[in-house]
């Protein structure tokens, strides 16, 4: 079943579509990397089409993953820019109250 980009985006809009854009974002990437060839991409579409990852095979990815998030850090090593800052979650502003107008239009 093909997917038009409109059904895409719809999809993407969903509540519970935060690892469909997460898998896409990553997907995106993937394929402007030049790397990323024809051999990895057999096996992606192994992967999906199984409907299931081995979990010998997961936790090699994740070593995998960690040794390529490092790559990143090496680039310019001890650099700040590249550190991630720390996010502070501030509390929520109090809600204003909703007013509502109030009007009469009875004859006089």
């Amino acid at each position: 079943m093909a997917l038009s980009t409109q059904e895409m985006l719809l999809a993407l809009r969903a509540p519970n579509a935060h690892w469909l854009g997460a898998l896409i974002n990553a997907l995106d990437e993937a394929l402007k990397d030049p790397e990323f060839g024809i051999e990895q991409r057999a096996v992606l579409q192994q992967l999906l089409g199984a409907g299931i990852v081995p979990a010998s095979v997961a936790r090699a990815a994740e070593q995998r993953f960690e040794r390529f998030e490092d790559s990143f850090a090496e680039l310019v090593p001890g650099d700040p820019s590249l550190d991630w800052p720390e996010v502070s979650v501030a509390a929520a502003p109090p809600s204003r109250p909703k007013l509502t107008l109030v009007g009469s239009n009875a004859a006089a």
